[in-house]
């Protein structure tokens, strides 16, 4: 294990140096959340550019720009974005009342807007960098909003794991080990909600996916049902 905790940590070390900020990524020239917000559907993913080591780490080994992912909600009768997620911030107000750990076990419903403000308070980052941050629209779901409820609450109590852990689930992912629901990480969370849903096939278990899995549309969308699909990603600020 000690081994497994030194290789990691050169391997974040290395993937730091490696980063670089997407050519094509201005922030002069994004829409803001408010106007794009009405576009977004619920079931959406975002897509956050991290900036700790991990993060850096997780996006080398990906090919992409992007560390977490996590499902955008929105309810009929009500104008509020949500963000279920699955990650450490224990500090926002939860959405859901949680029974059996109501102290933010790892997965959360929050106000989308509170937690994107404070990303880089809750996660500063070593260099200055700031979180970059994007959504794949969803297309083609009538959300069914009691069995979606029914899903988020199935995750009562479900910590976030370690990032030794987290790696390690994400290796018998690919091999199609299922590691189940005891904690899970982020992109593990989301295309487990998709799978019960009824929008991803179940060929691959969760916890095969990483953030970058719902970044690469033309891949994922091979894999969605009944005619879904996923946007590619768009940029976007406050």
């Amino acid at each position: 294990m000690v081994i497994m905790k030194d290789v990691l940590e050169a391997a974040e070390e290395v993937a730091v140096k490696l980063h670089k900020q997407p050519e094509s990524y201005d922030p002069a020239t994004l829409k803001t959340l408010d106007e794009l917000g009405t576009a977004i559907t619920c079931g959406s993913v975002l897509l956050c550019s991290g900036t700790a080591a991990e993060s850096r780490l997780i996006e080398e080994v990906d090919h992409t720009d992007f560390s977490h992912s996590a499902m955008i909600v929105r309810f009929h009768d009500d104008p509020q974005l949500y963000l279920w997620t699955a990650d450490t911030v224990d500090k926002m107000d939860d959405q859901i009342d949680k029974e059996s750990n109501p102290d933010h076990p790892g997965t959360h419903l929050l106000v989308l807007r509170d937690y994107l403000a404070n990303l880089d308070k809750y996660y500063p980052s070593p260099d200055g960098s700031k979180y970059r941050f994007a959504f794949a629209g969803l297309q083609g779901v009538e959300i069914d909003e009691k069995q979606l409820w029914s899903v988020m609450y199935e995750y009562d109590g479900t910590p976030f794991p370690p990032t030794k852990q987290e790696f390690l689930h994400w290796i018998e992912g690919q091999v199609d080990i299922d590691s189940g629901m005891l904690n899970s990480f982020c992109a593990q969370m989301v295309a487990n909600t998709y799978q019960k849903m009824g929008w991803l096939k179940t060929e691959h278990p969760p916890n095969h996916y990483n953030p970058g899995s719902f970044a690469k549309t033309v891949s994922i969308n091979r894999e969605l049902t009944g005619g879904i699909t996923l946007d590619r990603p768009v940029y976007f600020k406050l």
